[in-house]
């Protein structure tokens, strides 16, 4: 199994909302202590979950041809994989997988749906919210400190929801995930001043 994490490379989009993709796999490779190793076009942390061999995957490209390293990497490696994305027409605090679908709009999505011709495989997508600026400038924005604190506990329970996946399928994965909603309880117990 591989788990692609999308984001943009360097330093400057570390913690933008594009780049939760590589927050995910990144939490994902510190949890079981692994660290990525560089390839030429993405880096690579190998771990295991239920006895199973998971392949973290962070591509070094821009967000736009995503698609082109993704088909490298399943030519490579041929299995099934699962692509990790934010998602503006989710609210923060939200997380949703699907088995199958269209781009909504994202452009990582819509080139690995290009370049595959194919867009049925599962993505998890996790909400960043929708902007009231720009799509553009908002994306690649980072995250406020009130809002880092939901979307760490929804990468934590995106976790939970792989982990799930791998032992036990999809259909168990996409029923834990999709009640998922921690804005609601994370404004509850954190009202705004």
């Amino acid at each position: 199994m591989i788990i692609f994490g999308l984001g943009n490379p360097g330093a400057q989009y570390r913690t933008t909302r594009h780049n939760v993709g590589y927050l995910l796999v990144n939490r994902c490779a510190r949890l079981y202590r692994k660290k990525f190793r560089r390839r030429r076009d993405y880096k690579i942390a190998t771990i295991k979950i239920n006895k199973k061999t998971v392949h973290l995957i962070k591509l070094m490209c821009w967000m736009n041809q995503s698609g082109v390293v993704v088909a490298k990497v399943l030519r490579e490696m041929p299995q099934d994989f699962l692509i990790v994305v934010d998602d503006i027409n989710l609210p923060l605090g939200k997380i949703r997988m699907r088995s199958s679908g269209s781009d909504g709009g994202h452009l990582g999505l819509r080139s690995i749906i290009h370049t595959l011709e194919n867009f049925d495989f599962p993505r998890l997508r996790i909400g960043i919210g929708h902007p009231q600026e720009e799509v553009t400038n908002y994306v690649l924005s980072p995250f406020k400190s009130r809002e880092k604190k939901i979307v760490n506990a929804v990468i934590e329970e995106g976790i939970r929801g792989i982990r799930i996946f791998i032992k036990s399928g999809f259909e168990r994965a996409l029923n834990y995930i999709n009640t998922i909603d921690l804005a609601v309880k994370f404004e509850a117990r954190n009202p705004k001043p």
